[in-house]
């Protein structure tokens, strides 16, 4: 009995194996991979965001606009288009620009509105359509309804570019003002800003002109300035463009005039490291493009912003200039 059950067990262990033989090789468990980081998701994260600029011409605005290409390239989820007329005088075109932004239900707008009477109904539209608006270079005071303001404390700025010629000059030498277009905030803040400082030092502010941010321009109201004033010693322009047209004019003039600007544009620091340009306001224009884009997108997903963004200001002279060129 004991001899059978012994030989069956055999025959069993037999069969096992045989079958085990005959069983294809197991295949090996993969280890699991390292996790990657979290994929931006697709369709309701991604954001449209409308940026939108006085114009899309001058150094300054492409400098913006490079901005917001980080900005993407910093968060990817964004998809930013960088728009604006070709003039800063186009306020029709900007206004049209907004409305088609609108239309097309962006999820955030970031813009530099070029006349704020003029523009703010239309931003008024957006936040009633439930688009949120995030100002960005210039702010408008009575539009209480903004996400934000990003950009530059643009008095301050005025104030140290008054100062500077102020330094350069003394009490009663005449000097003048070359702003861009009639009631933009924005030059009405460097204007004030400079004037207060140059005046208050015993200047005499002798004229103040507007030239639209244009180069040519500047350049034909700095020539009537120097007619109408030969004393003239300083002129501080509100932007570079107008006081690269001013340094044209002077030199045509066979005058040495104390020059300075704003933005430091790339223009303007090759001017100043040539000496053609005293100096200029950096307000870094980079950062107001890609802050104001980040800041929009912020807000687009709910998130908490500061009411201000301040992106700074400083003084460029030749002192400093080449820490500025690239």
């Amino acid at each position: 009995m004991h001899r059978t059950w012994r030989v069956s067990l055999l025959v069993v262990l037999a069969a096992l194996l045989a079958l085990a033989a005959c069983a294809p090789p197991a295949t090996p468990v993969p280890a699991s991979p390292a996790a990657e980081p979290a994929a931006p998701a697709a369709g309701s994260d991604q954001l449209d965001i409308a940026v939108i600029v006085k114009a899309v011409t001058s150094d300054y605005w492409k400098a913006v606009g490079a901005g917001v290409e980080q900005a993407m390239q910093a968060d990817p989820t964004i998809k930013a288009s960088f728009l604006g007329p070709n003039e800063e005088t186009d306020i029709e075109g900007q206004i049209r620009i907004i409305e088609s932004a609108i239309a097309s239900k962006v999820d955030a707008i970031a813009v530099a509105p070029s006349q704020a009477d003029q523009v703010q109904p239309t931003l008024e539209k957006a936040v009633a359509a439930g688009i949120p608006v995030v100002l960005i270079d210039t702010d408008i005071t009575g539009f209480s309804n903004k996400a934000a303001f990003v950009g530059t404390d643009n008095r301050l700025g005025g104030q140290l570019g008054g100062e500077f010629i102020v330094a350069a000059l003394q009490a009663g030498d005449e000097v003048a003002i070359i702003r861009g277009a009639a009631g933009d905030p924005v030059h009405n803040q460097r204007e004030e800003g400079a004037k207060t400082a140059m005046e208050a030092a015993g200047l005499a502010v002798v004229a103040v002109q507007p030239a639209d941010s244009d180069r040519a321009r500047g350049q034909t109201v700095a020539e009537n300035l120097l007619t109408a004033n030969p004393n003239l010693k300083a002129i501080f322009a509100t932007n570079d463009e107008m006081a690269l047209g001013a340094a044209n004019a002077a030199k045509a003039a066979g005058k040495t005039l104390v020059i300075v600007g704003f933005d430091a544009s790339p223009d303007a620091l090759q001017a100043i490291q040539d000496g053609v340009l005293a100096g200029s306001i950096a307000q870094f224009a980079g950062k107001i493009g890609e802050l104001g884009t980040l800041t929009a997108a912020q807000v687009a997903r709910g998130q908490a912003v500061e009411a201000f963004v301040n992106t700074g200001v400083e003084v460029v002279s030749q002192d400093n200039v080449a820490e500025f060129i690239q």
